[in-house]
């Protein structure tokens, strides 16, 4: 049953009355049964969201379909434990307070060492000359006591070809030995998952499942802890430990000098004060407020800082053993950053994972990667010369020189010597290379027998990887590589020197440009006044010339000869007193229609002058749009010429190093070419790796900033924030892209099967 939020899930019980015609909705992988389409809804939605974990596995971040499939691929899996570890695996597990990844570990390691009765070992058998080496069966492990340090020693029975047993006798552990492991570390951790629990904390004990309990006898009530002493203990943190006590101490100590009396008072007097003066500063000294950032394991968190995130606990499901993780990102990363001198297209790490743990036959990777590295590594002058003697005291030196006539794909010639290394007898030339003089520090050398039997893919992971350790550190000191380094900083300084220009310049026009500002700010002020005091020079003509014209246009002469203005009705020159009515209809019309020519002529003249403003106003909003559409282009090439500058660095980095530690001084790195950030511990023996982008929030939020490296460590994070979420999230993206697609090809198998 898959886990939500590291609780099991139960399901829903069917309703009850429920009739056989009744129309029900049913959730295809549970059966579960709902009469509400809204209930029904609710519920898919749930089982969609990718907040399930796989109980066997521990892989998160699945729907539940998914939890169920792998569910059901890692339940195919523990079928292979032997069934013969069972029982004493489980009896080690029951109630214990490790976390998943040390239990694993300790079982592991505890039985490496050690034998359990049932198990087919490899003995030694005989004494002196006489010894051989026969098959027996364990029967009994022998607890003596007062010899804990002594080696255990067991019953065993002698085994024939037809496993009958021939004899039984008392050996002890170093006369016994195994083939290999019995389990690996992913088998051990499936089956501890599946076979028992824990509780939701993570400090919760492990309790094994009430069946396999009873199958193999093992305790279902946990033992009883000591009691603890009535009187309650006060504990009090270390860097806090002794400081009051001194200040006391000072502070008494001066009170005591004070109150003796000494024969000459004003000596004492003086010495008094300077005793108190110097416990004032030594207190002062001790109680003073700290300066942050400090150690970080000296850091306290108080009720005044905000509130940390819990740390996010890291995946830990590799492939490999978890001491060769280390050694596999190494080697990855060596032939990724100088792939251009190993002439090998670029793979991923989980490509190298899969290619080193494969079995099945021989992965076409590793051929490609072994014999790039001895290319380069043959290079060196003084092992090309080692190399050539030892080709030349072969026994087969003659068949390997017939051959050079052939043609060979991908043939690699020494110049000069007559030598040829090529990729259809790689295994031969790794093995020479290996035996020579100055390779038989190399524990490899004892595995050359089985890589010239042609039995390479049978070799273990972790000897595939130490030989490709061994040709990488050839490989480094070969001129190839040097070269390239080389190559590597010229390119890199000269794109470090191309950036500090860009940003030299980006500095020169934002000062350009607030210098400027600061300019149209200033006069333009007066400008506009005076702009404005014109505007309202040209309005008062205006209106001046207006009156002057309508009083031109208003004054006429009357049938007697005189001129009369027009004003307010009334005539100027009032002659007997006579009234304006006197006039003329035909002088009222053309003062009428005078008028009204005045008036569209002003109307004409506002209109012809908003449509000026207007025909502005455009203008300016084009010239300003151009503008912003200018300083645009010119931001966005400047982003992008600063996207490649930082890509140009980034392919050209002679090493990667570590983003920073925090307060456990663990190392995070992060791979450019890799969608994970990993975490590697402080012992160099334990990894882990985040991928969503949510845990890289989280682990954000968990440091402490008034810690020196946790600061460090943030301000790194925050840096390269947009690489690393966009990294996460792009191999997020792959995967779920995978998993569709072979979802989509399972069904698609199911639909072929069941089609008649």
């Amino acid at each position: 049953m898959p886990l939500h939020k590291r609780k099991l899930y139960t399901l829903m019980k069917p309703p009850k009355d429920l009739k056989l015609d009744e129309q029900v909705f049913q959730v295809r992988f549970t059966k579960e049964i709902f009469r509400e389409y809204q209930e029904y809804l609710s519920c898919m939605k749930l089982y969609q969201r990718r907040v399930w974990t796989c109980k066997v596995s521990g892989k998160s971040n699945l729907t539940y379909e998914e939890a169920i499939v792998s569910e059901h691929k890692a339940n195919e899996k523990v079928q292979q434990f032997p069934k013969e570890f069972m029982g004493p695996v489980l009896h080690m597990v029951q109630f214990s307070p490790l976390r998943i990844d040390e239990l694993v570990d300790s079982l592991y390691k505890d039985f490496k060492e050690r034998f359990v009765v049932g198990e087919v070992v490899t003995g030694t058998r005989g004494e002196g000359s006489s010894t051989s080496t026969c098959m027996c069966q364990i029967l009994k492990v022998l607890k003596e006591e007062g010899k804990k340090d002594e080696t255990p020693r067991y019953n065993v029975a002698w085994l024939d070809d037809n496993n009958r047993k021939i004899g039984i006798c008392k050996e002890s552990a170093d006369d016994l030995k195994r083939k290999r492991h019995p389990f690996s570390r992913a088998l051990l951790k499936a089956f501890v998952r599946e076979s028992a629990s824990s509780g939701p904390s993570r400090n919760s004990p492990w309790s094994v499942h009430d069946k396999q309990a009873q199958k193999y006898k093992i305790p279902l009530v946990a033992p009883e802890r000591p009691k603890l002493t009535d009187t309650p203990l006060k504990w009090t943190p270390p860097s806090e430990r002794g400081k009051h006590n001194k200040v006391d101490e000072m502070v008494n100590e001066a009170h005591t000098q004070k109150k003796r009396k000494h024969p000459e008072a004003t000596s004492a007097r003086k010495k008094a004060d300077g005793k108190r003066q110097h416990v004032h500063k030594a207190a002062a000294a001790i109680l003073q407020p700290t300066r942050y950032p400090i150690e970080d394991s000296h850091v306290k968190l108080s009720s005044e800082d905000p509130q940390l995130n819990d740390r996010p606990v890291p995946s830990t499901d590799f492939l490999l053993p978890m001491a060769c993780v280390g050694d596999l990102l190494m080697v990855w990363d060596f032939c990724s950053l100088f792939s251009k001198a190993l002439l090998l297209s670029p793979f991923t790490l989980e490509e190298l994972e899969k290619s080193l743990d494969y079995k099945g036959g021989e992965a076409p990777l590793l051929l490609e990667i072994n014999f790039a590295l001895l290319c380069i590594a043959l290079t060196d002058p003084i092992l090309r010369d080692e190399f050539f003697h030892r080709r030349k005291c072969h026994s087969e030196v003659r068949s390997l020189y017939a051959g050079l006539k052939q043609k060979h794909n991908g043939a690699f010639t020494m110049d000069g010597m007559g030598l040829q290394i090529s990729m259809a007898n790689w295994k031969d030339d790794l093995c020479d290379f290996l035996e020579l003089p100055s390779q038989h520090k190399f524990t490899g050398v004892t595995h050359v027998p089985t890589i010239q039997q042609g039995l390479y893919r049978q070799l273990d992971a972790c000897v595939k990887l130490k030989i490709l350790m061994e040709l990488v550190g050839c490989c480094v000191s070969s001129s190839a590589i040097r070269t390239q380094i080389d190559n590597n900083i010229e390119e890199h300084q000269l794109a470090m020197a191309n950036k500090h220009e860009a940003e030299a310049e980006e500095l020169k026009r934002k000062n350009e440009e607030r210098e400027n500002l600061k300019r149209q700010q200033c006069p333009g002020n007066t400008n506009f006044l005076a702009v404005e005091n014109g505007d309202h020079q040209e309005e008062k003509i205006l209106e001046n010339g207006r009156e002057h014209r309508n009083q031109e246009v208003k004054g006429k002469h009357n049938s007697f000869g005189n001129l009369t203005i027009v004003s307010n009705g009334w005539t100027e020159e009032k002659e007997n007193h006579h009234s304006v009515s006197v006039r003329s209809r035909h002088v009222l019309l053309k003062e009428k229609l005078a008028a009204k020519l005045a008036l569209e002529e002003e109307k004409e003249q506002q209109r012809t002058e908003e449509q000026k403003k207007l025909q502005e106003k455009r203008k300016e909003q084009a010239e300003a749009l151009t503008q912003r559409k200018i300083q645009q282009q010119m931001l966005a090439e400047r982003l992008k010429k600063q996207e490649h500058l930082e890509r140009e660095m980034e392919k050209h980095y002679i090493r990667t190093t570590h983003l920073g530690k925090d307060r456990f001084h663990n190392c995070f790195w992060f791979f450019f070419r890799e969608g994970r950030l990993f975490v590697e511990s402080n012992d160099c023996k334990q990894w882990g790796y985040y991928t969503a982008k949510e845990e890289l929030d989280a682990l954000f939020k968990s440091l402490n900033v008034k810690g020196i490296r946790e600061r460090s460590l943030q301000k790194e994070l925050e840096t390269l924030y947009e690489k690393i979420s966009t990294a996460l999230q792009k191999r997020s993206k792959e995967l779920a892209q995978q998993y569709a697609v072979e979802e989509a090809l399972v069904r698609r198998s199911e639909c072929v099967r069941s089609a008649p």
